[in-house]
């Protein structure tokens, strides 16, 4: 049986992360990847664009949804990870628990705004 990895992070880095896997090592891994946003990944820098008329958010999806069935990867979008138990390698989220005997943190950084 494959081991379960879980991805914490539906955003550029933890994307990298799967991409190289399935790339590399496409049958090593069982992979779940969860995202709080509703949706698929996509480029955060192209917002920009979206917002100003000149790009439809569909032209920022890097992954879109076939691409995660077609590498047999899980994605869970709209759920946030509550809780990690270590060392019973389990995960809460909004909506289920789940165990893993690998886990990646890629849940980005938030600004320290200046004092």
């Amino acid at each position: 049986m494959k081991p379960h990895l879980v991805v914490a992070g539906n955003g550029m880095a933890g994307m990298r992360v799967v991409e190289t896997l399935c790339r590399l090592v496409p049958d090593n891994f069982h992979i779940t990847v969860i995202g709080r946003e509703p949706r698929e990944n996509y480029n955060r820098i192209l917002l920009s664009p979206v917002l100003g008329g000149e790009k439809t958010f569909d032209q920022t999806v890097l992954h879109p949804r076939e691409w995660y069935r077609d590498h047999h990867v899980r994605l869970l979008t709209d759920e946030t990870i509550t809780s990690i138990d270590a060392g019973r390698r389990t995960l809460m989220t909004s909506a289920r628990e789940l165990s893993w005997q690998q886990l990646v943190l890629a849940t980005g950084a938030r600004p320290v705004p200046d004092r």
